[in-house]
C-alpha cells in the first residue's frame, strides 16, 4: 500500500518537504511501536532480562514495508486536516512517552484497516494492555496484509496471558519463514517449558542459541515464577514446600484435599534385621516376600494467601507371605498450618499421632510435633526444622536395660534445588538427635547425612537416587556385651527407584534398597556382633494420586 497523495497532486515545495517530514516521523514511530514488545516478558520475572538481552530490542522488521499508516479512517473527523493534526498529535504524543494519550486521540480503529489495527495492537502491549493487543493481533494475523511480525508478537502476548499451546502454534506459524529468528525460537521454548515438557523446550532452546547450562538455567526459572507477578504470594501447600509452578496447579485444579493410594509387591532379604551371624546353629535366612497397601490423605480445612490449616492421615498394612509375626500395622492422624511470614519465609507447625501394631499387637504409639522455617529462593527452598518425639515402646525387654520407651529432640536442616522446570530435584539435609530412653541400652546421640537426586527424562519417567549415612553413639555399656562396652553404631542406606507417571491419576514405580549397619563393640564371647545385618529390599509400586 502506498501513502495517500491525492490531494497533494499539485503540491508546492513547501508542502513536499511536509510531506517529507511526516513520512520521517511515521517510519520512526513504527520503528518505536516495536521497542517494548521483546520486553513483554518482563512482567513474569526479572530472570529473562539475563537470558534475553540480546533481544531487548527488536529490529523493526515491518518499518520499510508499505504499511498505510497515514490513512484518517482511525480518526471519528469528517475534516482531512483536522484528521491529519490529530494523527500528528498522536505522533507526538507517542514520541513523548504519552501512549495512553495517543491512543485515545486515535479513538477505535477501523476494524477493515490492518495497519490501524496492528498500530492499536503495538499502543495496547506497550501500555500493558496485552488482552486489548492480542485481540487486535487475532484480528489481522490471517489477512494478507498483515506485517510480518504478527504472529511474533502474538506468540509473545499468548505468553504474558500464560496461554502457552497457542503461543507454540503463533510461533511456529512465524518460525515456518524465519527459522533463523532466534528470539522466535526463545519464546517457543519458553512456551514448551509451561507445557510441562522440558525436553522438547530443551531443542528449542538450543535453537535459540543457549548452551547447556544456560538451558539449565532457564529451566530452572521459568517453571517456578507464576507469568503474573501478582500470583507471587501464591497459597501454600500443606504437605510439603513445592514449586511456585506447583501451587499455581493447585489453585488452578480448585481442590483442597489430596489423596495417595499405593500397593506393593516386596522381596525383604532380611524381615527381622538377623544378624549377620548369630551362632551356631541360628544362621537362618529370614527373607520373604509381602504384600503392602499403604494410603495417605491431606485435607485443607482453611486456605488464604497467607496461610493455611488442615489435616493429615494415613495407613500403612503389610501382609509377610510366611513371616506373619512381622506383619506391621501403622496408622496415623495429625494437623498442620502454614503462615506466610515475610516475603520468602513460611513458617509451618505440624502435629503427627501414629499407632503402630505388630503381628496385630500393640507395638509402640508415638507423638511428633514439628515446628519449622522454610526460606523459599528462586531455585528451591531451605528448611529448618525441630522435632519433639516421644515413644511409648511396648517392645519386648528381658531386662529394664532394654526399654525402649524415649524421649527424641532432633534438629535439622535441608536445602532443596528444583531442576528440569521443577520436575527434578536435588536434595541435601542434616539432623542431630539425641535420645534419652526409659531402658540404658538406647539413650544414645544420632547424626544422619543425606543427599537425593531427581531427575526426569523420556517424558513421563522419573529417576532417583537417595542415600543416607547414619552413624549413632550410645552413652552407656550395652548390655549384651560381654564386656560391658557402649554401643555404636554406622549405617549405609542407598534406594533407588524409577518412576513411569502414566495417564492421571496412575504411576509405577520400581525400587530398590541396600542398608548395611555396622555396629562396633557389641559383641558376645565367642566375637558375634548382635547388630551387625545387611538388607536388601525390591519393590513394585503401583500409585493412584486423585
Amino acid at each position: 500500500m502506498e501513502l495517500n497523495m491525492s490531494r497533494r497532486e499539485n503540491a508546492t515545495p513547501h508542502r513536499s518537504a511536509w510531506l517529507f517530514l511526516r513520512i520521517s516521523i511515521g517510519c520512526i514511530c513504527l520503528a518505536l511501536f516495536q521497542l517494548p514488545i521483546a520486553n513483554l516478558l518482563a512482567n513474569d520475572g526479572e530472570q529473562f532480562s539475563s537470558f534475553a538481552s540480546e533481544e531487548s530490542t527488536i529490529a523493526p522488521e515491518h518499518a520499510g514495508s508499505a504499511v498505510k499508516f497515514t490513512k484518517p479512517s482511525r480518526i471519528p473527523s469528517s475534516d482531512a486536516i483536522d484528521l491529519e493534526m490529530q494523527f500528528h498529535l498522536a505522533i507526538v504524543e507517542s514520541l513523548e512517552g504519552n501512549n495512553r494519550k495517543a491512543a485515545e486521540v486515535l479513538g477505535q480503529p477501523d476494524t477493515e484497516d490492518t495497519a490501524a489495527l496492528y498500530a492499536a495492537a503495538m499502543w495496547s502491549l506497550e501500555n500493558g494492555d496485552v488482552e486489548a493487543g492480542v485481540a487486535f493481533l487475532e484480528e489481522i494475523e490471517s489477512r494478507p496484509d498483515a506485517p510480518r511480525g504478527t504472529s511474533k508478537y502474538l506468540a509473545a502476548g499468548y505468553l504474558h496471558l500464560d496461554r502457552a499451546a497457542e503461543c507454540e502454534m503463533a510461533v511456529d506459524q512465524y518460525l515456518s519463514d524465519n527459522a533463523d529468528d532466534s528470539y522466535s525460537h526463545y519464546l517457543r521454548g519458553l512456551a514448551i517449558l509451561r507445557q510441562n515438557q522440558p525436553e522438547r523446550a530443551e531443542v528449542a532452546l538450543r535453537n535459540a542459541g543457549y548452551d547447556d547450562s544456560q538451558v539449565a538455567q532457564i529451566e530452572q526459572v521459568v517453571m517456578q515464577v507464576p507469568v503474573d507477578v501478582t500470583q507471587r504470594r501464591s497459597t501454600i501447600t500443606g504437605t510439603q514446600a513445592t514449586t511456585r509452578r506447583q501451587a499455581s496447579n493447585r489453585r488452578t485444579a480448585d481442590k483442597n484435599y489430596n489423596v495417595t493410594i499405593l500397593f506393593a509387591g516386596e522381596y525383604d532379604s532380611n524381615v527381622p534385621l538377623q544378624p549377620k551371624f548369630s551362632g551356631l546353629g541360628s544362621n537362618i535366612d529370614y527373607d520373604d516376600y509381602r504384600f503392602l497397601m499403604a494410603s495417605f490423605l491431606d485435607l485443607q480445612l482453611l486456605t488464604s494467601d497467607i496461610g493455611n490449616l488442615g489435616l493429615v492421615g494415613s495407613t500403612y498394612n503389610t501382609f509377610q507371605l510366611d513371616l506373619n509375626r512381622f506383619d506391621v500395622q501403622d496408622y496415623m492422624g495429625g494437623a498442620y498450618t502454614n503462615g506466610l511470614l515475610l516475603e520468602n519465609l513460611i513458617g509451618s507447625l505440624r502435629y503427627e499421632f501414629h499407632h503402630t501394631l505388630v503381628d496385630e499387637s500393640r507395638f509402640a504409639s508415638e507423638h511428633r510435633l514439628t515446628p519449622s522455617l522454610s526460606r523459599l529462593g528462586t531455585n528451591g527452598h531451605t528448611t529448618v526444622f525441630y522435632e519433639f518425639n516421644p515413644v511409648d515402646a511396648r517392645a519386648p525387654a528381658l531386662i529394664a536395660a532394654q526399654q525402649q520407651s524415649a524421649e527424641t529432640h532432633r534438629f535439622g536442616i535441608t536445602q532443596a534445588l528444583y531442576t528440569f522446570g521443577g520436575n527434578g530435584r536435588i536434595y541435601a539435609g542434616y539432623q542431630y538427635a539425641d535420645t534419652n530412653s526409659d531402658g540404658s541400652d538406647f539413650d544414645h546421640t544420632s547424626n544422619m547425612a543425606t543427599g537425593r537426586i531427581e531427575r526426569p527424562f523420556c517424558g513421563s519417567w522419573i529417576a532417583d537416587l537417595d542415600v543416607r549415612f547414619v552413624w549413632d553413639d550410645y552413652d552407656n555399656p550395652n548390655s549384651l556385651d560381654f564386656f560391658g562396652r557402649p554401643r555404636n553404631d554406622d549405617r549405609l542406606e542407598v534406594r533407588t527407584g524409577l518412576q513411569k507417571n502414566f495417564v492421571r491419576p496412575v504411576s509405577l514405580r520400581l525400587d530398590y534398597t541396600y542398608i548395611h549397619n555396622d555396629s562396633t563393640d557389641t559383641e558376645n564371647l565367642f566375637g558375634v556382633p548382635f547388630y551387625d545385618y545387611d538388607r536388601h529390599l525390591f519393590s513394585t509400586q503401583l500409585i493412584f494420586t486423585l
